[in-house]
């Protein structure tokens, strides 16, 4: 027979889908829909103001704590679940379930130009059309760039932010000093007035090649690092300044695709503030709040989040297509249902991916 759900159990449930980590607000918030509360439970206390069932709720959370040491209080108001009671839920069958702002997994299947930069790079037979593929790929991500090829010429020129890049095939491992003539991209870099010089090349060997392109301020460009700039951009689009930037202004002399940062890098606080006020919204049920209401809110949780970065995010979910929020005043309304709005935000992202994912 299965062990029947004390209501230590659920209230240990309610306190990890809530994260882990929850408020007493955030607890009696939800209390209802994991314990049965009977119609004495929910009468206002005489002299409290507050349900019953907020007395019961702290005395089961203070027992979890003192007798089965399966919450902490880390902060006054706060319950944690701790390594123990995470083994206990785990025991139950019990799985976490997941956040509602979890990212989507990566890309793992090959982008049609990172098959092509794969396939082109290995044919020393035919080292043009890794030269026509670099091309296809920089004018994808949004630059002008130029094929020019020939004797005594680059193999592609970016004219609109002075830069040349040099393609390199091999058929196997990387390339060494003897496949690069140092001299010509020097005349390159004069002949074009060149800020920026790269070369391109599945890989490069240790020793000469590295110090003589740092020397000449040359940087070193393993294809994969185009092709990791090409998964990010397919998940949000760089601006090509950005490309740029990190490719050639890094102050490294040679890239690989652990330089690539993320696309969305100078967007992640504020997608991580989005994220955590759609989740309070959604655990906590508060129909209106402000930004330095919720800042003063995250202080306590230690989150280092400005009130201006705060009110930037409300602006944002108050924006189309979303129109999550409405500001009246200097506070922020629910514009419908969240679990509604959710499901269409859910349903928007699915035809996003469907659409090949790339904004």
């Amino acid at each position: 027979m299965a062990k029947r759900e004390t209501r230590k159990d659920s209230l240990l449930r309610l306190i990890s889908d809530l994260g882990g980590e929850a408020t007493r607000e955030q607890v009696n918030a939800n209390l209802s829909k994991y314990w049965e509360l009977s119609k004495e439970e929910k009468e206002i206390e005489e002299g409290v103001g507050k349900p019953l069932f907020w007395h019961h709720s702290a005395s089961v959370c203070q027992a979890l704590k003192d007798r089965d040491g399966y919450l902490e209080n880390p902060k006054r108001g706060i319950w944690k679940i701790t390594e123990a009671g995470k083994k206990y839920l785990s025991s139950m069958g019990y799985k976490p379930s997941l956040p509602i702002h979890t990212l989507p997994s990566q890309i793992t299947e090959d982008l049609p130009l990172c098959k092509e930069l794969r396939e082109s790079q290995r044919n020393s037979e035919n080292p043009t059309i890794f030269e026509e593929v670099l091309v296809k790929t920089f004018q994808h991500l949004g630059f002008s760039a130029e094929h020019i090829g020939g004797r005594d010429e680059p193999d592609v020129l970016i004219e609109d932010y002075k830069t040349i890049l040099d393609s390199k095939t091999t058929k196997e491992g990387g390339i060494t000093e003897r496949y690069i003539n140092f001299d010509a991209m020097e005349r390159y870099k004069e002949k074009y007035n060149a800020k920026h010089i790269g070369i391109v090349a599945p890989g490069f060997s240790e020793g000469y090649i590295r110090e003589t392109a740092e020397k000449k301020g040359f940087v070193l460009i393993e294809a994969e690092a185009i092709c990791e700039i090409l998964k990010n951009h397919s998940d949000y689009s760089y601006e090509p300044k950005q490309i740029v930037k990190i490719l050639f202004e890094s102050g490294k002399h040679i890239i690989t695709p652990k330089d690539i940062p993320s696309s969305t890098i100078e967007q992640e606080k504020l997608i991580k503030i989005i994220a955590k006020i759609l989740s309070d919204i959604e655990s906590i049920g508060k129909p209106s709040f402000s930004s330095r209401e919720l800042h003063i809110a995250y202080s306590w949780q230690k989150l280092n989040y400005e009130v201006d970065e705060i009110e930037k995010a409300l602006k944002f979910l108050s924006s189309p297509p979303f129109s999550v929020l409405q500001k009246q005043d200097d506070e922020y309304y629910l514009t419908s249902d969240i679990n509604s709005i959710l499901k269409k935000i859910g349903l928007l992202l699915h035809a996003f991916k469907m659409r090949g994912g790339r904004i």
